[in-house]
């Protein structure tokens, strides 16, 4: 019997009956493929924003910060030691991957013509520049000396500065301390608040002005290898560090970021409930023309003594097929479109409100497998509810109208 459904099923897919069943065919098709290249497309676009936001943020600082409790302002550090015990059993984390030392001290930069509030970040030796480097048109080979400063092309604009000049910093201390740094190199990330504030220096320089020893940093930072399983991760890095020792996660010092991604994903989330059910009514609907048209036809089958089941077999058959027709249309078309955004940047995007240039594609085959699979099971079983109608076909009925 799974013969004779095969067969009448094959010849009922290269005879579609009437030019209005063929054209609701056709119709149900596209609609099938333009919901899953959506889809595709949006699952990409996703996985490029995640990539993108992630590398800029991750490039910065790492994915966790330790620094000493203190009551005083966040900028005020207790300085810990670059040797500290604790940095033994910090490394003994199968996920931490990197550890660098920092220190933050708010100043004023200025030239004869502006005045600019920023952000002091002194790093060292230890910096993860191979994390940092894309952020940097030319190819950086050291972090900054102690005469040196790294500014973003944003606080260069305002200074009216280019590569090579002098700026003067200003440390806001009492007394009042200043130095004359050189721009040794530019950097952009995208990320206004970034890019608005924090400029680089030598954490030597940092430890001058604060009167530290050489062996004496702000605090830490430290990468994770892989930021899926970050809740494993801090939950290792808690248990590893003494009472005195403060963990503070990149998700609350870039909250804001972290939320939009989360936004992102759930307009997604909403995308792929809303094709599915589309493409499940859509082919709900083709179906059930295709029994109404196919009455007479379903009639004899019954009168020759098939069986409902081997009947519904028949248009469960020609269903699944529109559904696997359109999905790979849709997977093409969606897969082809996110290549060429990923190649050209045919899409441009404002930096300042999209944190990157052009419209950012990433590669996330989990779950585009994952949309794929969801889609199929939606739309599959929406295909039982109109088969169901073969059941009240009367043989005798359909046998008199021939």
């Amino acid at each position: 019997m799974s013969n004779i459904s095969n067969l009448i099923s094959n010849r009922l897919r290269f005879n579609s009956g009437s030019s209005f069943s063929a054209s609701v065919i056709w119709i149900s098709k596209l609609s099938i493929a333009l919901g899953v290249t959506i889809l595709v497309v949006s699952v990409a676009i996703y996985a490029g924003f995640q990539e993108q936001i992630h590398q800029k943020i991750f490039s910065l600082s790492g994915q966790v910060s330790l620094r000493q409790f203190t009551t005083g302002s966040l900028y005020d550090e207790q300085p810990l030691e670059l040797d500290a015990a604790f940095l033994k059993e910090v490394r003994k984390s199968p996920e931490v991957t990197h550890i660098q030392s920092f220190a933050y001290k708010p100043a004023l930069l200025r030239t004869d013509e502006e005045v600019v509030g920023v952000l002091l970040k002194g790093i060292g030796k230890d910096f993860n520049i191979k994390a940092f480097q894309p952020n940097v048109e030319t190819k950086l080979s050291k972090t900054p000396g102690v005469e040196e400063i790294w500014l973003s092309h944003r606080i260069l604009n305002k200074l009216h500065l280019r590569k090579g000049s002098e700026v003067v910093i200003f440390f806001l201390q009492d007394p009042p301390r200043f130095r004359k740094l050189k721009v040794a190199n530019v950097y952009q990330t995208g990320l206004e608040d970034v890019d608005d504030n924090m400029v680089f220096v030598s954490q030597s320089l940092l430890q001058e002005i604060n009167q530290w020893q050489p062996n004496q940093t702000g605090g830490f930072e430290v990468f994770i290898r892989n930021f899926d399983d970050f809740g494993y991760a801090l939950a290792d890095l808690e248990k590893r560090l003494p009472y005195n020792i403060g963990m503070e996660p990149i998700t609350d010092t870039h909250i804001q970021l972290f939320e939009w991604l989360k936004i992102i994903g759930r307009n997604v989330t909403v995308m792929f409930v809303l094709v599915s059910l589309v493409a499940g009514f859509n082919i709900a609907s083709t179906l059930l023309i295709m029994v109404m048209e196919r009455r007479q036809m379903v009639g004899v089958l019954k009168a020759m003594g098939a069986s409902n089941p081997v009947v519904r077999q028949i248009f469960v058959r020609n269903g699944f097929n529109i559904i696997v027709q359109g999905m790979l249309w849709g997977n093409l078309v969606g897969l082809v479109f996110a290549l060429l955004q990923w190649q050209f940047h045919l899409i441009p995007l404002d930096p300042a409100s999209y944190y990157v240039s052009s419209v950012p594609i990433g590669w996330d085959w989990l779950s585009m497998l994952g949309i794929n699979a969801g889609v199929l099971i939606i739309t599959s079983l929406t295909i039982l509810i109109p088969v169901r109608l073969v059941n009240s076909i009367s043989p005798a009925e359909a046998v008199r109208s021939v």
